[in-house]
C-alpha cells in the first residue's frame, strides 16, 4: 500500500511540475533607454513583451545589470533573453525570427527605434548619410555596451565608447570632449529638454538619421532548444 500511495505521490508531483508554466528571464539595461526599455521595466519594448508573454502563458522574470554583464548572463546560463538589435557575431549562443537568406525577420521585432547624430552647433562636423566629417582629432561618442550595426565600423571614425549612461554621452559632447555622439532620438530630445542642456541652443541634430534599428525579443539557443515552439509563438505574436 506504501509503495502504491509513494507512486501516486510520485505522479502528482511529475504532474504539476510538467503544468508549471516556463519562465523566460528577461535581463534589461541598468542604464535607461528611453522610452523602449527602463530599470523599473516601463519601457514600451518591455511592456510589449509582457503583454505577449501573458498571452501565451509565459512567465516573464525581469532583472536588470550593465548591459555587457546581460550578455555574460546569456552564455553563463543566468538569463534567457534580452531585447537588442541584431548583430551575427551573436548567432553563435544568441536565437533572433530569421527569414531565408540568413537575415531576421523585422515584421517578428518589437519594434523600431531612430538613431541620429549630433553635434555642437557651430562645429565642422557634416553628416551626408553615407560619410561623417569634420571630427578633428576628436572621435565620435556611443554608449557602452550598445550595438549599431555594421554602419558604425563603416564610418571609419575613431569611436569613444566609455560612456555608460546617455547623460554621460551627452555631457561629452557639450564639454567638447567628443567631436559628436550617436544616440536614439526620444532619448536625446528627453535630455536636450530635460537635462542641463535645456536650451542651451548648443547642440543640434544632424539629419538624415543614421538609421532606424529594429528592437527583437533575443534569445538563447539553450532556451529555444528547450521551448522551441514557446519562441516561434512569442515571436509570431510580435507581428
Amino acid at each position: 500500500m506504501r509503495k502504491r500511495w509513494a507512486m501516486v505521490a510520485c505522479l502528482l508531483a511529475a504532474g504539476v511540475a510538467a503544468a508549471e508554466p516556463a519562465r523566460l528571464r528577461l535581463c534589461t539595461s541598468d542604464s535607461p533607454f528611453y522610452p523602449y526599455t527602463m530599470p523599473d521595466g516601463s519601457g514600451l519594448f518591455q511592456r510589449r513583451l509582457q503583454a505577449l508573454a501573458s498571452s501565451l502563458g509565459l512567465v516573464l522574470e525581469q532583472r536588470v545589470a550593465p548591459r555587457a554583464r546581460c550578455l555574460q548572463y546569456t552564455r553563463t546560463g543566468e538569463a534567457d533573453a534580452l531585447i537588442g538589435i541584431f548583430t551575427p557575431e551573436r548567432l553563435a549562443w544568441l536565437a533572433y525570427p530569421m527569414r531565408e537568406g540568413g537575415q531576421p525577420d523585422t515584421a517578428r521585432g518589437l519594434g523600431t527605434a531612430r538613431f541620429v547624430l549630433y553635434r555642437r552647433v557651430g562645429t565642422a562636423v557634416q553628416w551626408d548619410g553615407q560619410r561623417l566629417t569634420g571630427l578633428g582629432a576628436l572621435p565620435l561618442g556611443v554608449h557602452f555596451g550598445y550595438a549599431y550595426g555594421a554602419r558604425l565600423a563603416d564610418l571609419q571614425v575613431a569611436v569613444d565608447d566609455r560612456a555608460t549612461t546617455a547623460g554621460q554621452l551627452m555631457a561629452k559632447l557639450e564639454r567638447g570632449r567628443v567631436g559628436a555622439v550617436l544616440m536614439q532620438q526620444e532619448q536625446a530630445q528627453q535630455l536636450l529638454a530635460n537635462g542641463p542642456q535645456q536650451g542651451s541652443g548648443r547642440i543640434e541634430a544632424l539629419e538624415p538619421a543614421f538609421g532606424t534599428l529594429t528592437f527583437y525579443v533575443i534569445v538563447t539557443r539553450d532556451f529555444q532548444r528547450r521551448h522551441g515552439d514557446l519562441v516561434e509563438r512569442l515571436w509570431a505574436a510580435a507581428r
